[in-house]
Parts: structure tokens; C-alpha cells; sequence
């Protein structure tokens, strides 16, 4: 009588070549991630832009008002034209007249053109539309304090455009004789750049 012995297949053979699959895949990934990395698109930021990440802490409350602003003041821009007989309007209606001014932007209690505690806390800013949906906030109390800083915000754009600038103490502030980026760039004036949204330039 012939006896033959059948080894029981418990699975080791497949074991293996799972583990040897696995090891090859992370093997590939480690060599290939850096290529995949060094071909991510970075957002570059001009010379006189400031992200967002860098602002000191004591600013970013103002910032935070100023995007808040930003949309209710285009909700009322678009409000105003929804209201406009477009068959009527002019040129001129459509654009400058259509832009809420400060008053009105203070009536609706929205920071940080509100005169409150915050407001002098941050330099009591004098806040003008100076162009069509570009508002100008001038400190009038300078100190060392970096909150104390000039303000432009830009909202003819769906996104938020910030400038700022910190005047020296001993020099009288001087408003910019216009409002696009080559100006304020050249004027000493930084941009604020936000890295989840996609900036826009008025050259």
C-alpha cells in the first residue's frame, strides 16, 4: 500500500505574494511622491503682496471685518441695481450711485465702519469712498500700535482686494492719487494675499 502525504494548503503561499504586491506599491509610491510634489503649482506672491499666514495677530480681526464687509456691501451694490429701471439708467447710475457710502454702511452697523469700542481700539479710521466700491480708511490716532494702519479695500472684484500701509508716526499721511496696483506699489502700500482664493490685479 502506497501512502502519499498532501501538504494542507493554509494559505502561505498567497500571504506572500500579497505582502511582496504591497511591498512593491510602496516601494513605487516613495520613489515617485517627490515627482508628484515638485510638480504641485505653488502661488506665487509679488513683491508687494503679504500673505495672509504672515500678518500679525493683532491684524487679523480687521481683516476678518473687511471680508464681511466686502460681501454685504456687494449684496447692497447688487440690491441697488436690482431696484434700478435698467431702461432708464444711465451710465452713471450704473456704477458710482449704486455703491453704498459710508454713511450707510455705518447705519447697518458693519464693522469696522461702526464707531464702537473696536473702531478705537484700531485707530478710530475716517473711512471715504473714494471710487467706485474702493473704501479708504485713514487712522487718525498713529502710534507705534500695528493695528494703526492705513486701509483700502477693493470691492468691485467677487473676491476681497486689501491694501495697507503703516506711516511713520513723525509724517503726515498722504491719501494715494489713485488706487490701482502699480500706484499703491509704488507708493510703499502692501497687499494683503489670500492663498485660498485667486487675487486680481487693477493695473
Amino acid at each position: 500500500m502506497i501512502t502519499e502525504s498532501v501538504k494542507a494548503d493554509d494559505g502561505g503561499t498567497e500571504g506572500k505574494w500579497v505582502a511582496l504586491a504591497i511591498a512593491v506599491i510602496l516601494v513605487v509610491a516613495f520613489f515617485t511622491l517627490p515627482y508628484h510634489q515638485a510638480g504641485k503649482v505653488v502661488d506665487k506672491i509679488e513683491s508687494y503682496q503679504v500673505s495672509i499666514n504672515d500678518i500679525p495677530s493683532s491684524q487679523l480681526a480687521m481683516l476678518a471685518e473687511l471680508r464681511l464687509a466686502h460681501e454685504e456691501i456687494r449684496n447692497v451694490f447688487q440690491d441697488n441695481l436690482d431696484a434700478l429701471d435698467i431702461t432708464q439708467a444711465s451710465e452713471h447710475d450704473m456704477s458710482s450711485s449704486q455703491w453704498p457710502l459710508v454713511d450707510e454702511l455705518e447705519s447697518l452697523w458693519l464693522p469696522p465702519f461702526i464707531k464702537d469700542k473696536s473702531w478705537q481700539h484700531k485707530g478710530r479710521h475716517q473711512w471715504e469712498m473714494v471710487a467706485d466700491g474702493v473704501y479708504l480708511g485713514v487712522p487718525q490716532e498713529l502710534g507705534p500700535n500695528q493695528e494703526n494702519t492705513a486701509i483700502v479695500l477693493i470691492s468691485t472684484e467677487i473676491e476681497p482686494i486689501i491694501w495697507f500701509k503703516s506711516p511713520p508716526v513723525d509724517i503726515a499721511y498722504e491719501t494715494p492719487s489713485s488706487f490701482t496696483s502699480s500706484t499703491l506699489a509704488k507708493l510703499g502700500w502692501s497687499q494683503v494675499f489670500f492663498p485660498d482664493s485667486k487675487q486680481r490685479h487693477s493695473h
